[in-house]
């Protein structure tokens, strides 16, 4: 009874050991990390990733505007914006998230968001300005109806579990003038390197991880982020045993109770 009672407790520890060290970060997998710290309050226009390289967009493209509050500011109600000195629109729907104990710097914002999509745009150079709670911020783009998309695919990783390596495999449209991934884990950059082509990311620790791929042909520039996360064979070897281990132990407490219920 002494030996069950030990093998118990043992079993208990593993899993606690296991949740501190590898639950934590498989639950923080869908969250999202951002680059940059923002400055707060602040607003930003989001230049579309796909024509970041050269200026050029299709005579539709859509910009996405941010705007940094503090957490105890009072809510934001619009996000306005101009295309070419024109009459101000209105955007009213907008998303609002939280992040607290951000960053380095530990701070504590709101994050308003509103798309602007822009449709039907004249051949050549177009001005945009978006204003929100006192504050604006622009961007200059040219409209080429004959430009192309860069449309990188990102084949692996995946949102998947990976042991010692992770194969970084991706497709694009045109020939690479420049290309580069960057790997953060939470909100500290742990890899990053210029690429191109496909490679093999080494020496990565156990844990989740957001990776972002840059990729510039002569289309322009598209990204992607993909999350996945590194367990290492020990790391794996442990799980395994600490799950065997758990449902012998479940399979050992059903066989004493339906002992215990036929005796009764």
């Amino acid at each position: 009874m002494g030996m069950k009672k030990s093998a118990v407790a043992i079993t208990i520890l593993l899993v606690l050991f296991i949740s501190v060290t590898i639950g934590q970060p498989l639950i923080n997998v869908v969250e999202a990390n951002p680059i940059s710290v923002p400055s707060v309050p602040s607003i930003r226009v989001g230049y579309p990733w796909t024509s970041i390289g050269d200026g050029f967009v299709n005579s539709s493209v859509q910009f996405t505007v941010y705007v940094y509050l503090g957490v105890d500011s009072p809510n934001l109600n619009s996000i306005s914006y101009s295309l070419d000195g024109s009459e101000l629109v209105n955007l009213e729907n907008l998303n609002v998230t939280s992040s607290n104990d951000f960053g380095p710097e530990k701070i504590a914002f709101k994050t308003y968001t509103a798309d602007i999509i822009l449709e039907d745009l004249s051949e050549g150079n177009h001005a945009l300005v978006a204003y929100a709670n006192g504050m604006s911020d622009s961007t200059e783009f040219t409209v080429n109806s004959y430009y192309h998309v860069t449309a990188l695919a990102v084949v692996s990783p995946g949102n998947q579990l990976y042991s010692d390596s992770v194969p970084l495999a991706f497709t694009y449209t045109g020939d690479i003038t420049n290309a580069h991934y960057y790997i953060y884990s939470g909100h500290q950059l742990v890899s990053d390197a210029a690429l191109s082509g496909n490679t093999t990311i080494e020496g990565l620790a156990d844990g989740s991880y957001d990776m972002f791929v840059f990729v510039t042909t002569q289309f322009g520039q598209d990204s992607q982020q993909i999350q996945f996360i590194v367990l290492g064979n020990f790391s794996l070897y442990l799980l395994i045993s600490v799950g065997v281990a758990g449902l012998a132990a479940f399979s050992i407490g059903l066989l004493i109770y339906f002992k215990k219920f036929r005796k009764n």
